[in-house]
């Protein structure tokens, strides 16, 4: 890595770093939403590695609620690098069949309003259904891939493997996807989805475990997300899922 590209890197992070702790103060626990503050080191964690390859694109997750997890997620976007998309159901709860969630369009835009990076100015927002987007056309997510997607909409098992191959259409090729509620109870339609996905032998591969969350990066740089993650977590144990080895914090 030259040296602007090192100082390039830096101050991103720094940025980047800085934004997420005041977040962490001010924004998240103010955001209504089910996320885990554990997971605010593992976002550092992830913009860093993903800093260190250069990967440039937006956010994109489905299922944003009032925006605790996306507005992290478009922070990690630095100002004019690409568009972010925030998809949900919203106010058309018809379609909500599970009950998982209940966003709503005016939260979410006053979560943007006071504690987006950006302020809403790169953000689109889609209000439908996940699942009919993969029969559309992908040219505006793919113009230029989002290089982190959480998946966090419906709670099925036909929600979540449709989620996750739409995921796998569209992200960035060193990228990086979030799958919520692995290992809830209450939901294991998301962990049924899931294995059935990886039983199917796709292109993306899961790398982490831990806070209520499945990280899965394409499978030509799992090896190198997963080192990243052995190196900065080191208490953290490898395990086997499907065949494919992750790693799980310290308890």
């Amino acid at each position: 890595m030259t040296g602007w590209l090192i100082i390039k890197f830096l101050k991103a992070n720094i940025v980047y770093n800085t934004w997420l702790d005041t977040y962490a103060q001010d924004g998240f626990p103010k955001v209504e939403g089910w996320v885990d503050a554990r997971l605010l080191p593992i976002l550092k964690l992830l913009h860093q590695t993903q800093a260190e390859m250069a990967v440039q694109g937006g956010a994109l997750e489905i299922g944003v609620h009032h925006g605790r997890f996306f507005l992290p997620l478009n922070a990690m976007v630095a100002p004019g690098e690409a568009s972010s998309f925030a998809i949900d159901l919203f106010e058309d709860q018809a379609l909500n069949i599970d009950r998982s969630g209940h966003g709503s369009s005016s939260k979410f835009a006053e979560s943007l309003r006071l504690y987006d990076r950006h302020g809403g100015a790169n953000v689109q927002i889609i209000a439908g259904d996940s699942t009919r987007l993969r029969h559309g056309d992908l040219a505006r997510f793919r113009a230029i891939p989002p290089k982190v997607i959480s998946i966090d909409g419906g709670h099925t098992v036909e929600h979540t493997l449709s989620d996750l191959q739409f995921a796998e259409a569209i992200l960035h090729d060193k990228g990086a996807v979030f799958l919520d509620d692995i290992l809830n109870a209450h939901w294991i339609g998301v962990f049924e989805g899931a294995v059935t996905y990886l039983q199917r032998r796709p292109t993306l591969w899961p790398v982490f475990i831990g806070y209520n969350k499945l990280i899965l990066v394409p499978m030509s740089v799992h090896a190198s997300y997963l080192a990243s993650l052995r190196k900065h977590l080191p208490g953290g144990k490898i395990m086997a899922l499907c065949g494919y080895s992750l790693l799980a914090p310290a308890a």
